[in-house]
C-alpha cells in the first residue's frame, strides 16, 4: 500500500506530490529528487486534511533542506 502526498520543501510556494510506502514522521529523514538530483531533507511537518471524501484525507509533509 503506497500513501500519496504533497510535500513543501522549505514553505516554498510550489509543492509536488510523492508516493511514499508510509506517512514520513516529523524528524525523519526521506530521500527525494529536487530538480532532477537526489536530496536528503528533514521531515519538519505533517498535516492530515481531510477532504471530505471515501478516499481519507489528504496528507501535506512539510521538509527542510536544514539538517538538524
Amino acid at each position: 500500500m503506497t500513501v500519496n502526498c504533497r510535500i513543501s520543501i522549505d514553505n516554498r510556494p510550489d509543492a509536488t506530490d510523492v508516493v511514499f510506502q508510509a506517512v514520513p514522521r516529523i524528524g525523519e529523514s526521506v530521500s527525494l529528487s529536487v530538480y532532477g538530483s537526489a536530496q536528503d531533507l528533514r521531515v519538519s511537518r505533517v498535516v492530515h486534511v481531510p477532504d471530505g471524501t471515501l478516499e481519507g484525507a489528504a496528507i501535506i509533509v512539510e521538509v527542510t533542506t536544514n539538517i538538524l
